[in-house]
């Protein structure tokens, strides 16, 4: 084919390509000599190149992300009065959270504030001030970048039904056009990236404005004290960085289903520099967001990672060596009777983090539908002066997620103890329960109300600060039982730990587990996350608990409601989007599904007018950018299909060429020009334009010879695999003779399984 550039919502073509790739091989392994060997290594060299090229470009975004976010965050508390470009940590090198620093000025200090009380209410004051002015730029930046979409809908499918009548059943002013904003920016960029790569195009959505915006947009929103972690749209910058690197080389750049392959592997380097774990991104790009994924994607995927995380490495943006701020090292073994309480933590977790999604997609839906969507700068500053109100008062939800991720996880000390989170005593115990279960709720509320605004953000960091919580308070339970009744059973178990180490539970191992359990409760995803754990712990000393942990969230969260929350998000915007996962109980037939769109007969003759009519008919019923036109002979016997993309292209060609013949020679009109399909057909200047049809898919030639076909009396399961496994865009219905019934679309399959879910 020749035309390579989709509009927006329309599906690829995965047939279509695969078989363009399968011609330009055939081409490239034809080159005899040197020339050839040397042409058939350049070109297998292409993907090693822009997986390399990709991994070093994420690498680098992510390093100025947290380098900017790190200081803009410690922003909210003061600033360094040696280097104004340094935060907190680099300001103060070398002295503990709780030792002085003299570099270090808060903003009371600034203001000359001594009493308690307005030192608090100007700390509280500043940290509202610039979290809104950082919030409101944001979403400013968000709101301005947005595009607008032009949506059709329409209001009578059924006149175009197989029992409908023929192709002059429907008109095109029977679809209403709808007018939408689209925030790529926003959000966390998931849910539509698997839409992406599920075979289906959102145009400008990996483009360099949105990444341009998206990257200071984050910066901005996370420095704020939004609830609203920067994990997730490190997978969009991924991909973004994929597409525009695609453009070097033709091969990936006009090949769709190629270009995908490539970003698959970019998603993993994204998960790969937002936890510091290659192989646990390389998972969750099979897991969780890629559809087509064989054996050379997942190894480009693993070079693709390994490059940006040792790239990140390499840059150290936090200073400590660590890829991640929040990466921990425990050696000390868990005891059997820990099993129990680990179980406890994942179902706990699970539990909380499927109710964050539950409550986050109903407040998604009533954004949608109510005033509230309306204002999405004026909801963003009600939501960032809620968070400084009920935040502030607590010492750990004040704290940026990072560093409350960082306490939570680690281990304490006689020279630490994570920001009071540490207790020496069993009666300090209540005390911090308290204010964590506290923590907790504040969190959940703030994630329900925050992650969906209009500013940009992922929910990963916030889930997984949820399960933390939750895993930190059985911890510290843990913790007083065995401080309070060392000699019952099964604590008298500890009394060697409590000699070699002064302790017998770590809190902060339940607070990994549950890290782990929030965040399979909130994306439902298991494996890549337990691989993500372990790289975050460079351990395997706790792989029983963890798995344990993620399993049992598993099965609560999927006894709740089965879909997490990238799939639930899916279906609140409305993306086209075939789940290769889902299984259904089918309540129509293929018949029932099949609709008789205008086609093209060979036995008459097709002007360039009537052809030109057959396809703003076809964009009248919505197939305009990814629809088709069968060719029929006599009897309705199906001869081909020719894609609308391709066709237009060889009618601007033909219409350009024939308007410069004719105004040399005959002044003609154009529209009565006939072209023709049929097998043979020679091409004529001195009488008229074809598009010829005895010729293989190439040049001019865009009709495919065989369409896929099933037969009328088939099974649906036969039909979902036909668009799942194949990636057809379209399948053409036949009897046992090849006479043509009609044709069952994507979109169409789409919108039958949409009712059925309903």
């Amino acid at each position: 084919g020749v035309r390579v550039w989709s509009e927006s919502y329309s599906s690829i073509d995965w047939i279509h390509d695969r078989i363009k790739e399968g011609v330009r091989l055939r081409k490239l392994r034809d080159i005899p000599g040197v020339r050839g060997r040397w042409a058939k290594a350049s070109d297998a060299s292409q993907a090693w190149i822009l997986v390399i090229i990709i991994g070093i470009c994420v690498a680098m975004i992510a390093w100025f992300t947290n380098v900017v976010q790190e200081w803009l965050s410690d922003l909210k508390q003061g600033y360094c009065t040696s280097k104004w470009r340094y935060n907190r940590q680099f300001c103060c090198w070398g002295k503990a959270e709780y030792e002085t620093c003299s570099d270090w000025r808060l903003w009371p200090e600034v203001f000359n504030v001594e009493s308690e009380s307005g030192v608090y209410y100007t700390a509280m004051a500043m940290y509202t001030f610039v979290g809104l002015l950082f919030s409101l730029s944001s979403a400013l930046m968000v709101k301005y970048s947005a595009e607008k979409l032009t949506m059709q809908e329409e209001e009578e499918e059924e006149e175009r039904h197989i029992n409908g009548g023929g192709e002059e059943g429907k008109k095109a002013d029977q679809t209403k056009t709808e007018t939408k904003t689209a925030y790529y920016s926003a959000g966390s960029g998931i849910p539509e990236v698997k839409v992406i790569l599920g075979g289906f195009v959102i145009k400008g959505f990996l483009g360099f404005k949105t990444l341009f915006v998206k990257c200071i947009g984050l910066i901005l929103s996370t420095s704020s004290g939004l609830n609203c972690g920067k994990e997730g749209p490190f997978v969009h910058f991924a991909c973004s960085v994929a597409n525009i690197a695609c453009r070097i080389f033709p091969k990936f750049n006009k090949n769709e289903s190629k270009k995908r392959e490539i970003l698959s592997a970019a998603a993993a380097s994204g998960v790969a520099v937002a936890f510091g774990a290659p192989v646990g991104g390389v998972l969750f790009s099979l897991e969780e967001v890629s559809y087509y994924f064989p054996i050379k994607t997942m190894v480009r995927s693993y070079c693709c990672a390994i490059v940006a995380a040792m790239v990140l490495k390499i840059t150290n943006p936090f200073g400590t060596g660590k890829i991640v701020l929040f990466e921990v090292q425990y050696d000390k073994e868990y005891h059997l009777f820990e099993l129990i309480p680990f179980l406890i933590c994942g179902i706990s977790a699970g539990f909380f983090g499927a109710a964050v999604t539950y409550y986050n997609i109903k407040f998604q839906h009533f954004r949608k539908r109510s005033f509230v969507g309306k204002y999405p700068v004026t909801e963003v500053m009600c939501i960032m002066i809620l968070t400084a109100l009920v935040s502030f008062w607590n010492p750990f939800t004040r704290l940026s997620l990072n560093d409350f991720a960082l306490n939570l996880f680690s281990e304490c000390s006689s020279t630490n103890d994570n920001r009071k989170l540490c207790a020496k005593t069993a009666a300090e115990i209540p005390q911090i329960l308290s204010l964590l279960f506290a923590a907790l709720i504040i969190k959940m509320g703030l994630t329900v109300v925050t992650f969906g605004c209009r500013v940009p953000g992922g929910v990963f960091l916030p889930g997984l600060v949820v399960g933390a919580v939750t895993g930190r308070m059985i911890g510290l339970i843990m913790q007083y039982l065995t401080l309070s009744y060392p000699e019952a059973w099964p604590f008298d178990s500890c009394a060697e730990d409590m000699i070699s180490h002064g302790k017998c539970v770590i809190p902060g191992v339940y607070a990994i587990v549950g890290a782990a359990a929030g965040l399979t409760g909130v994306t439902r995803t298991t494996v890549s996350l337990v691989v993500i754990i372990f790289e975050l712990t460079y351990s395997l000393t706790y792989a029983g608990p963890i798995t344990i942990a993620v399993m049992a969230a598993k099965w609560t969260s999927d006894a709740m409601f089965p879909e997490g929350i990238y799939d639930l998000l899916i279906d609140l915007q409305q993306y086209p989007y075939l789940d290769s996962h889902k299984s259904y109980a089918h309540t129509l037939t293929i018949m029932e599904l099949t609709e008789y769109l205008p086609t093209i007969d060979l036995d008459q003759t097709t002007t360039m007018a009537r052809l030109t009519q057959k396809m703003n008919l076809l964009a009248g019923m919505g197939y305009g950018e990814d629809g088709g036109l069968p060719i029929l002979s006599q009897g309705n016997i199906l001869e081909g299909y020719i894609a609308t993309s391709e066709l237009s292209h060889a009618i601007e060609q033909v219409a350009h060429e024939t308007q410069s013949y004719q105004n040399s020679l005959y002044p003609q009109n154009i529209d009565d020009t006939p072209i023709y399909f049929k097998a043979g057909q020679v091409y004529d200047r001195s009488f008229d334009a074809t598009i010829g049809f005895s010729q293989p898919i190439q040049g001019q030639n865009d009709e495919e010879h065989a369409p896929l076909t099933i037969h009328h009396n088939a099974s649906m399961e036969m039909l979902m695999d036909m668009f799942v496994k194949l990636g057809a865009r379209y399948v053409c219905v036949t009897q046992s003779s090849g006479r043509f019934l009609g044709i069952v679309h994507k979109r169409r399959l789409l919108a039958y399984l949409k009712e059925l879910e309903e």
